[in-house]
């Protein structure tokens, strides 16, 4: 098993690899001792190796492919590594689609993110003026909010003398939403598609320049923006618009696909799906209706992990705290996840099927009083995707290891972020718990992802992305830590993508899967950031992302790390593309 793993470590670092034989050569060869073994051999081999070497070994040769990813296999390593993927699988695919096919991509893509090992990086200004990465895209009539020129539009200053004051709001599939003038006009709003370097932007019809009130989100399909009882939905696919009218006012909408949920501000959901009409779902038995008010925006003990973006909501007169999940692959499939306040701290996922309560799934506060420590507590929901196949991080707190339940390697009264996670398609909760290192503090921003959290200090002069692994109590068995790679970027003299290059680093530096230098590209003195940001106006900083991008945003700019081979390298107007789509791995 030792000289197994050996050659798959081989094969894992593809600069060391030899080159994969031809397809001639490859059908003449005689088949390798490994693919000789019986099936029962095949199954206890792949028992005693991890992800990363079942990924690397699936690109040796054919008769490996056939045999791990056969109906018998590729099921049960979804089941044992990736709870929720093999269901996930079966309910997304279409039928010409080869499920042990698509196992092996998603496998790939979260063993690309979580190594660390990007394709190519990107750093670009949120701007309108002289943009040569995006072009804006005429595809959305005028008629349905479109805007064709800049220059059409109303109040936006334009030119090289305007001064903008542009504001990330939204990630998705690779799409950045932001807003040229956030508090000047919160009613245009820009999306950026990094893949196909199509820009759109839309303008809220009929807007009368009112200022206040607009509600926001966006899907891999829908842009959302509304107001009052008025809620827009543009396809940024088709390039259409669809709007409705809410019987009252809303106060949120939440989006997956072609679906929304909307709440109303006295508690009243409905479902819309795009092109039809609105559908009030009756709510009886999950939570009592009444007025419905913001959560508080920070659920994070002041002076630690800074919070992200989807806040929650909450009952006014109950303090019950209120969110919603969609399914991604049921058409009439959602959840409503409530939260009692002390001294219930009883946290429950209701599921509802054809506007339906079917099922209540509870996790009170016994299960993680063993990590977390009062005062210490959850004070908003705020659900974040935690991976690509069904896990959603409902909601986190930062605390200080318990000294009675504490892991010997957790060290003495250690600084932690404990997150309580959900699967909709398992139907099991787990509590992770992240320890704080000393690198990451009070500017910290962080994204959980595939049981890591990637945070970055975007105040260190080091500059750096860590991806933590979580405490050991929280950790998988199959996974094993080695020394963490350190990556930085480099171009070639152009304004091209950066390119990946490993950096020589101290091995007991870091105690991560790998880090990543932004430092270069983002790095701004306290001097620059006065002089774009008055005092009075703060720059908005997150991490977001998918299996394909991770994405820091520093206020006004950004850097995105591509781990997938989607962007094409030639673009509509025969240039080449600033993406390099064949980098060494």
């Amino acid at each position: 098993m030792a000289i197994m793993k050996s050659l798959l470590t081989r094969f894992y670092h593809p600069e060391n690899a030899q080159k994969p034989p031809s397809v001639a050569s490859a059908e003449s060869t005689q088949p390798d001792i490994v693919s000789r073994l019986p099936f029962e051999l095949h199954s206890f081999i792949l028992a005693e190796l991890e992800p990363k070497d079942i990924d690397a070994g699936l690109s040796v040769c054919r008769q490996w492919r056939a045999i791990w990813l056969s109906d018998e296999i590729w099921p049960k390593l979804a089941q044992r590594w990736f709870p929720g993927l093999e269901e996930h699988i079966r309910r997304s695919a279409t039928e010409d689609q080869d499920l042990s096919e698509v196992f092996r991509q998603a496998l790939h893509k979260i063993q690309r993110r979580m190594s660390g090992r990007f394709a190519s990086a990107l750093h670009h200004e949120m701007s309108l003026e002289d943009d040569q990465l995006f072009t804006l895209c005429k595809d959305v009539p005028l008629a349905e909010g479109g805007v064709h020129a800049y220059e059409d539009v109303d109040g936006l200053e334009f030119g090289t003398d305007a001064t903008h004051y542009p504001r990330f709001m939204m990630y998705d599939n690779g799409r950045i939403a932001w807003w040229p003038e956030a508090y000047v006009l919160p009613y245009l709003a820009v999306v950026d598609d990094i893949r196909t370097r199509k820009r759109r932007a839309y303008i809220f019809p009929n807007n009368r320049e009112e200022k206040r009130g607009y509600k926001t989100a966006m899907s891999d399909k829908l842009l959302l923006m509304g107001r009052e009882r008025t809620l827009n939905a543009w396809h940024l696919e088709l390039d259409r618009l669809h709007s409705t009218q809410v019987p009252e006012e809303f106060v949120r909408c939440i989006t997956e696909g072609e679906k929304i949920l909307v709440l109303s501000r006295n508690a009243e959901v409905f479902l819309w799906k795009f092109g039809q009409e609105p559908q009030y779902i009756d709510m009886a038995g999950c939570y009592e209706k009444g007025p419905v008010g913001t959560a508080h925006p920070y659920n994070f003990v002041l002076g630690q992990f800074t919070p992200s973006h989807n806040i929650g909501s909450r009952l006014v007169r109950t303090g019950t705290l209120l969110d919603f999940i969609i399914s991604p692959t049921e058409d009439n499939v959602f959840f409503v996840i409530t939260y009692e306040p002390a001294p219930q701290k009883e946290l429950r996922v209701n599921e509802f099927r054809d506007g339906q309560l079917v099922a209540t799934y509870c996790l009170d506060r016994s299960k993680w009083a063993d990590v977390i420590v009062d005062p210490g507590d959850f004070s908003n929901l705020r659900w974040e995707k935690v991976d690509s196949f069904g896990g959603y991080c409902l909601m986190n707190a930062a605390s200080e290891t318990p000294e009675t339940t504490r892991e010997p390697s957790c060290p003495p009264k250690s600084s932690i972020l404990v997150s309580v996670c959900f699967n909709i398609y398992t139907k099991t909760f787990t509590i992770p718990h992240y320890h704080r290192i000393d690198s990451h503090n009070h500017g910290s921003v962080y994204q959980i992802r595939n049981n890591r959290i990637t945070a970055s200090d975007t105040d260190s002069s080091r500059g750096a992305v860590l991806s933590l692994h979580p405490c050991a109590r929280g950790a998988r068995p199959f996974e094993k830590y080695g020394p963490t790679p350190f990556y930085s970027t480099t171009n070639n003299g152009s304004n091209g993508p950066l390119r990946r290059q490993r950096m020589t680093s101290d091995p007991d530096e870091w105690d991560a899967d790998f880090v990543l230098d932004f430092n270069g590209p983002l790095k701004t003195s306290p001097a620059d950031i006065t002089s774009i940001y008055p005092p009075l106006i703060r720059g908005v900083r997150r991490l977001v992302g998918d299996d394909d991008f991770l994405l820091l945003v520093v206020r006004q700019s950004y850097i995105v790390w591509s781990f997938g081979d989607e962007i094409p390298e030639i673009i509509g107007d025969g240039k080449r593309s600033i993406w390099r789509k064949f980098i060494r791995y």
